[in-house]
């Protein structure tokens, strides 16, 4: 086996969702203030993001085709890349991150309890929260 690889000297991008299958509720797009490369456990993270150019629904599409995808229902984690104005997926977790409690306390979302109902048979669309990307919060949080 042969891996070719290539180290893209871009910005990072972090996103916890929540998949009911069908639909996804992303409560924050958030990036990480070093460029990739290091670790998402010992980067520091940024909420809104403050620095991602126009792919925003990007990250939307992405996520929801990947989950639908790979048939998550739940919580999702997808790390990106975002370089040249082009959106790049780094890694995907089928689960919770560290950033999970971080973006529910800054959004207000109760990340964990929704995706909890989700795995038991409700709709993102009947919770309360709605779908897609969560109305971004007024306050910058790092």
């Amino acid at each position: 086996p042969v891996l070719i690889d290539k180290y893209i000297c871009g910005r990072e991008i972090e996103v916890d969702a929540i998949s009911d299958g069908e639909e996804v509720l992303i409560p924050g797009i958030m990036e990480h203030l070093e460029s990739a490369g290091i670790h998402s456990g010992d980067s520091i993270t940024i909420y809104p993001a403050q620095s991602i150019s126009k792919n925003k629904d990007k990250v939307l599409e992405y996520n929801k085709r990947i989950s639908k995808a790979i048939g998550i229902k739940g919580m999702i984690n997808i790390q990106f890349i975002e370089y040249k104005d082009e959106l790049y997926v780094i890694e995907v977790n089928p689960r919770a991150s560290r950033t999970v409690p971080f973006i529910s306390k800054v959004t207000g979302v109760p990340i964990v309890e929704i995706a909890t109902r989700v795995m038991l048979g409700e709709k993102l669309k009947n919770i309360g929260y709605g779908v897609d990307v969560y109305k971004e919060s007024e306050i910058v949080a790092v």
